[in-house]
């Protein structure tokens, strides 16, 4: 059969963009139902906050028969690599599509071996044939090792002689220095036609929910337009950041698609694999991208909870190593160290650029036009709206007492509990938004509702027949018996 090297083709290309809303006659109809192009590449990322599983399916297509190289960079050595099935990602469609339904019904119109390189630059940790695919997975300790194995490695499997890009080694540099040093080669063979090759399965440690994509914009098919859709599971009480609006125009999607429970029974249909990851409901959600692979600049990589502390020269430790990874992959960080703990200029170097490439929301509010390189509260919160994940806590009575007024443009936490209490009783209008801290029109909306709601008690005492939106005295006195108690007296009048 005859070979033409393809390229390494970079086969993680999943990337993030909302999932498209169905319309009718003008009428947009939420949520909108799931679905994938057979022909595009399609991906199962499972995180349980320690261990991952990605199960990938992509297609491709020659016209004439080929070898095809993938390269998949992971953040540890993979635990176990099985061949998986398409008809995973067919039930899991199946199962959020029917939940889909149920919302929409409730809310109405809303391998072959290759001798080593020296162990202190790359090691082989994994070789083994499975199905179509034939798999090494090694270890990278050096740059130019690395590269010049990967040579060697193409020929071995047939690929005529090529010069790595420049881009490509920069992209393989930037993962080093973020410690993600395990690269999974799998060698396929294309056919003539469009042919759907069956999925692997990649289980490794992770203590944050990872998928590589920016490799994808450095590999040599990097002007190809593509479609991606990648499918996110994780236990129930994860709760998505909110990626603010300049994140995204970058290439990124303005949010994370809309969760739907999945039972560990449902679960198990879509794979045993996947569910022996969790117990209990977990949430799914869909996200997907359409575009040119060289606009792609930065893996998802989102971590638990962390920065309790503001951070500046002298720093260390891992809050500081979490800020130098999200800094490289950012593509701000243009030093050839790697993260390293220790906040020093490099690092405040990097977190210039980033609030200046950031300004409108990090330095604006300060009427600021230049970085400081502190890593102090309004950038703290930029990076945890972009690159951290929670827990939904449930807001119990008693918890919570607002002590302060609040209307439009407002931010803090008394507002994202008065959110909380809207969503519960109703009144909230978006489902697909979460409680987020900031009052703005959609808060509004529902607590004119919720005053409306409760006209007798809130707004009758004061002579008023529609709701206001403003979280005056009357509506704060009604909450904080509801839900806490008064610690201040009626000031202000709605």
């Amino acid at each position: 059969m005859k070979k033409i090297y393809l390229s390494l083709l970079i086969s993680f290309l999943i990337l993030i963009f909302p999932a498209l809303s169905l319309a009718d006659g003008g009428m947009v109809i939420w949520p909108p139902l799931i679905h994938i192009d057979q022909s595009a590449q399609n991906a199962i990322v499972a995180w349980n906050g320690e261990e991952e599983i990605i199960m990938l399916s992509i297609n491709i297509e020659s016209y004439d028969d080929a070898t095809a190289l993938r390269v998949i960079p992971l953040p540890s050595d993979p635990l176990e690599i099985e061949e998986g099935s398409f008809e995973s990602f067919e039930k899991l469609i199946e199962i959020m599509n029917r939940k889909m339904e149920d919302i929409r019904n409730q809310w109405g119109t809303l391998g072959k071996g290759l001798e080593a390189a020296p162990s202190d630059g790359v090691e082989i940790t994994f070789q083994k044939r499975i199905g179509a695919h034939d798999i090494t997975v090694v270890k990278v300790n050096n740059l130019d090792y690395f590269l010049d194995w990967v040579k060697d490695f193409a020929e071995s499997k047939g690929f005529e002689p090529k010069e790595i890009s420049s881009e490509f080694r920069q992209g393989i540099s930037d993962y080093l220095k973020k410690d993600i040093k395990y690269f999974v080669f799998d060698v396929i063979e294309a056919g003539q036609e469009k042919e759907s090759i069956k999925p692997l399965i990649y289980h490794f440690d992770s203590d944050f929910l990872y998928y590589p994509i920016l490799i994808s914009g450095v590999s040599e098919i990097k002007e190809s337009q593509t479609e991606i859709n990648l499918f996110i599971i994780t236990e129930k009480e994860v709760e998505f950041p909110n990626i603010p609006h300049s994140y995204y125009s970058y290439h990124w999607p303005s949010s994370y698609g809309y969760p739907v429970e999945l039972t560990e029974e449902e679960l198990k249909e879509v794979s045993e694999e996947i569910a022996g990851l969790f117990k209990g409901v977990v949430n799914a959600r869909k996200v997907s991208l359409y575009g040119r692979l060289n606009d792609l600049k930065r893996d998802l990589m989102i971590y638990p909870y962390i920065w309790d502390k503001d951070l500046g020269l002298g720093s260390f430790g891992e809050e500081v190593k979490v800020l130098q990874k999200i800094l490289i992959n950012e593509g701000v960080w243009e030093a050839e160290v790697e993260a390293t703990g220790y906040f020093g200029q490099v690092t405040k170097t990097a977190l210039i650029k980033f609030q200046e490439k950031y300004k409108q929301d990090i330095l604006k509010p300060f009427n600021l036009e230049f970085g400081t390189g502190y890593f102090g509260s309004q950038t703290k919160d930029y990076f945890k709206s972009l690159s951290l994940l929670g827990e939904q806590k449930e807001l119990e009575p008693e918890e919570f007492v607002f002590n302060q007024n609040l209307s439009l443009g407002m931010k803090g936490e008394d507002v994202k509990a008065l959110q909380e209490i809207l969503i519960r009783e109703g009144v909230w209008s978006r489902s697909d938004v979460k409680a987020t801290g900031y009052f703005g029109l959609i808060t509004k909306e529902a607590l004119i509702k919720y005053q409306e709601k409760y006209i007798s008690e809130i707004l009758e005492p004061i002579g008023l027949k529609n709701g206001t939106g403003f979280f005056g005295s009357f509506t704060r006195l009604y909450l904080n018996e509801k839900y806490g108690k008064e610690t201040s007296s009626i000031q202000d009048q709605e």
